[in-house]
């Protein structure tokens, strides 16, 4: 078992644009985009929490990102409070540094708040149910100077790839390999633990090898025969970076296959249920009478009115949300005050905080058209965008103001497929 002394400073590398995630992060930095209803780092950091971990530190890149977060997630008080943690949590932020990459930025803020105990790194993108006493048992076992969480997956073409001796020791790493040249198919799943000895091994390295634990870091020691060992991952884990994984991630969380991700028992009407008392307040009468219906794993937030005939399953609805009569809403996500108009139909979609769905308008990624680009389905629409009524939206479409048009191309991510008065319309390449 993991002594007090033992738990890890967890540095969580947050930086990044998040372009593959728009138009949710047009407006919100990615780790803040919110996952049942709570943002997505604050999910990570619960997992970890709940195993022990009390010291959080966000290395995270620019104004922005840092900013938003410092103004979200404070200290640390409000995120113990909710969890009833004891002694509670302490959250720290990279000071205003220009790092070169991730593994610059850990280094960074190692030697900031001059950290000497072993420390996680965890990726912002990252949903997993990591086992922290068994991965910290097996880097001490080993007296590794990194170990590198990793899984099997059928296509590593996105990811590092690590080829592993029969004791764990990596002996290669590739980041991203090309077709053909890839050395397993254990995938790095963005979690790393490092010894303290790392920070003056820090100081006598090139520049270039303290960029990136990808493309830089990891090659780097793995060539010097330094001890850098593969753990091998089994539990949940997703990537929340595009919109398709950060829809089943949530739904993955619904249905309880991400263990420390519990539901309170004031939010439970059925054990796959859960309402905000005040939103029950408002609708226990049409509950009563069965003038709405719930299926299966559905989270509702606060001060939602939800209205006759309407049926919802498998999702996710935020805080102060309003949903008309007759709406069907089906594996969607909808963010915080949102309004839903009569005889509108979602389906495997997500809308955005401030979006206002127009009556009878259907966003489904199960319609039948193919409108090219990239394979992830999902419809996204953005933040204070608003459909007019009697609109459908299909798979693969998204949505935004008009105004973020031209920073969204100069991602040269997206295809354009149109505009009006208010909104813009693209698909991922």
């Amino acid at each position: 078992m993991i002594t007090k002394m033992e738990y890890p400073t967890v540095i969580a590398v947050v930086g990044g644009e998040g372009t593959r995630m728009y138009p949710l992060t047009l407006e919100q930095t990615k780790p803040l985009v919110p996952i049942c209803n709570y943002a997505t780092m604050r999910r990570m950091y619960e997992i970890l929490a709940k195993q022990g971990c009390r010291d959080f530190i966000f290395a995270s890149c620019g104004a922005g990102n840092t900013t938003q977060l410092k103004s979200y997630l404070k200290w640390g008080e409000g995120f113990s409070a909710r969890l009833g943690l004891e002694p509670r949590a302490t959250f720290r932020y990279q000071p205003n540094y220009d790092d070169k990459g991730s593994a610059d930025a850990v280094r960074a803020c190692m030697e900031y708040y001059n950290i000497k105990n072993d420390v996680l790194v965890i990726g912002g993108d990252n949903i997993m149910d990591i086992n922290l006493e068994e991965i910290m048992k097996f880097h001490r076992d080993k007296d590794a100077l990194m170990t590198i969480g990793l899984t099997e997956v059928d296509n590593v073409s996105n990811y590092g790839v690590a080829d592993m001796d029969e004791k764990g020791r990596i002996l290669q790493f590739v980041e991203k390999p090309k077709k053909g040249e890839e050395p397993s198919n254990l995938a790095n799943v963005g979690i790393y633990v490092l010894s303290p000895r790392i920070r003056e091994l820090f100081k006598g390295m090139p520049v270039d090898a303290v960029r990136d634990f990808g493309y830089d870091l990891i090659p780097f020691l793995t060539r010097k025969l330094y001890s850098v060992y593969g753990y091998i991952h089994d539990g949940y884990w997703n990537d929340v970076g595009t919109p398709g994984r950060y829809l089943k991630t949530t739904l993955d969380m619904l249905r309880g296959e991400v263990k420390h991700i519990v539901f309170k028992d004031i939010n439970s009407y059925t054990d796959t249920v859960w309402i905000h008392p005040d939103t029950m307040k408002r609708i226990k009468n049409k509950l009563a009478e069965g003038k709405i219906q719930f299926g299966d794993h559905v989270l509702i937030g606060g001060d939602c009115e939800i209205g006759n005939n309407v049926k919802i399953e498998n999702a996710c609805i935020g805080d102060v949300c309003i949903i008309g009569d007759n709406v069907e809403i089906k594996k969607s996500v909808v963010m915080d005050f949102a309004n839903i108009h009569e005889n509108a139909k979602l389906n495997k979609c997500i809308i955005g905080r401030y979006a206002t769905i127009g009556h009878n308008s259907i966003i489904d990624a199960d319609i039948n058209i193919d409108v090219g680009g990239a394979c992830d389905r999902t419809p996204v629409i953005g933040e204070n965008v608003t459909i007019v009524e009697n609109s459908v939206i299909g798979p693969k479409k998204r949505v935004s103001p008009l105004n973020e048009s031209h920073r969204i191309m100069r991602t040269g991510k997206f295809t354009e497929l149109g505009f009006d008065s208010k909104n813009f319309y693209f698909i991922e390449k």
